[in-house]
């Protein structure tokens, strides 16, 4: 069914293409329309047709299967002679998505257990010679590990993501394991994932804007759409919800965090930014912000002129500039660069120079140390020596969710520790055992519970 659909999009494509060669005669047809070039063209249709060299044959473009073997599909080719097309045939290559394994010569969907063994994927070789037919070329490669046990490895960009989080995914499905331990986007309502279905709509984080269409309501723990002032996710000014590390209510500049004092969310500077004291908005440092043509803004009150000639980069801690591409002030085997970690288009040019790894120098001693996904994102937490989102249940008790554990001045820099803690409206009841303390959460009041859920009238109907 997936190759019938791909070949009728296809066709669908070629039939739009050759309706726009009639209405406008500046686009040039395919070139299998060409009869001087495709035999098969001048049959009727014929532009759908190739001409196959084996058995003389014509047969439809972009089939799957015979004359092809099997998995394989029917492209047109174009055979040059001193640098001019001689003829279009046909060829068989393995259909998108996929590509071909050297070993067996069959195809094989990319990003799957494919032909390989356990604990490996099939992925694109780039290394194999373009010349070789121009195919599509697969080979085994071996799953990373995360680093932590809570995220999930995926192939198609060698990154980790959370375990049950959109991550990669579209728009109403998360991340799981699927066959072979190989990462899928997914959405049912059978184990794990069924805290997570929204009736059909499909799957969504928890306290996320999910499936939800009322402005200021979020996906909540009992797959239905509310708000509520007790939420660190509610905002005083509109009375709304907001999903906490968006923009939210907040201005440019800003995001919608947690203020681990108030233990609710507010408009706060997106890291690497600046509240200027003039106007109160948030800008990223050493771009012109809003400062006057020519300057840049250094900190929260000062502009200055813009101090380095064009080619050059302003490094803060000595106030001086340096050539891009120079060994500057940095390290061995580091060279100046930019500062990629702003987005010109939003947050404009910046002239902060920051040591980049030199493509020549000696890959060992050039490695930069990578900060987790702890260290690096306010919307995590520690627990257990695991990276957890903050809010979510997943490794908490039944009507628990994970919080910041107060910390001291001295520990601000260091990843913020959590601790399971009952959700507004539940009651919590500490259980002492041999080994450890444990909290229980009994069901939310009823005020809370007809909120979060207009059509559950009873404790008992509110189940997270």
């Amino acid at each position: 069914m997936f190759l019938k659909t791909q070949i009728n999009i296809k066709l669908y494509y070629l039939l739009n293409c050759f309706a726009i060669t009639i209405s406008k005669s500046a686009v040039a047809p395919p070139a299998w329309a060409d009869p001087k070039l495709n035999p098969c063209a001048t049959q009727p249709r014929g532009w759908q047709l190739l001409y196959w060299p084996p058995d003389g044959q014509c047969y439809k473009i972009y089939q799957i299967g015979y004359p092809c073997p099997e998995g394989m599909e029917l492209t047109p080719t174009a055979i040059s002679s001193n640098s001019s097309l001689k003829h279009i045939m046909a060829e068989c290559k393995c259909p998108p998505k996929t590509a071909e394994y050297p070993d067996d010569n069959r195809c094989y969907k990319l990003f799957t257990n494919g032909p390989c063994g356990k604990g490996q994927y099939f992925a694109p070789d780039k290394n194999i010679e373009l010349a070789k037919h121009n195919r599509r070329w697969g080979k085994c490669k071996s799953l990373d590990n995360c680093q932590n046990s809570n995220e999930l490895f995926w192939p198609q960009d060698n990154k980790c993501y959370l375990y049950l989080s959109q991550g990669p995914c579209p728009k109403g499905q998360l991340l799981t394991i699927g066959p072979d331990d190989i990462s899928t986007c997914k959405c049912n309502h059978k184990r794990e994932m069924r805290k997570y279905w929204s009736n059909g709509n499909g799957c969504y984080e928890h306290f996320t804007k999910g499936p939800c269409k009322e402005n200021g309501h979020l996906f909540l723990p009992n797959q239905s759409c509310g708000c509520h002032s007790l939420l660190p996710h509610y905002y005083n000014e509109t009375r709304m919800c907001y999903e906490i590390g968006t923009i939210g209510p907040c201005n440019a500049g800003e995001q919608f965090l947690l203020d681990y004092n108030k233990k609710s969310a507010t408009c706060q500077c997106k890291k690497g930014h600046i509240r200027y004291e003039k106007d109160l908005n948030c800008y990223r440092p050493y771009t012109q912000g809003p400062c006057n043509h020519g300057y840049i803004l250094i900190n929260k009150t000062t502009c200055i002129e813009q101090p380095c000639k064009k080619g050059y980069l302003y490094f803060p801690i000595n106030k001086s500039c340096y050539r891009i591409g120079s060994r500057g002030p940095c390290k061995k085997n580091h060279i100046v660069s930019f500062d990629f970690r702003t987005r010109p288009s939003i947050d404009g040019i910046s002239y902060n120079g920051v040591c980049g790894c030199s493509q020549l120098g000696d890959n060992h001693e050039c490695l930069e140390r990578k900060e987790t996904i702890c260290n690096s994102n306010n919307n995590m937490v520690l627990f257990n020596n695991q990276c957890f989102k903050i809010y979510s249940q997943s490794p908490c008790p039944s009507g628990a969710w994970l919080v910041i554990q107060r910390q001291s001045k001295a520990s601000d820099f260091l990843p913020h520790e959590g601790v399971c803690e009952c959700m507004p409206g539940y009651k919590e009841t500490i259980l002492n055992n041999s080994e450890k303390e444990e909290i229980k959460c009994n069901g939310p009041t009823v005020a809370l519970a007809e909120f979060l859920n207009r059509q559950s009238r009873t404790v008992s109907n509110f189940q997270i």
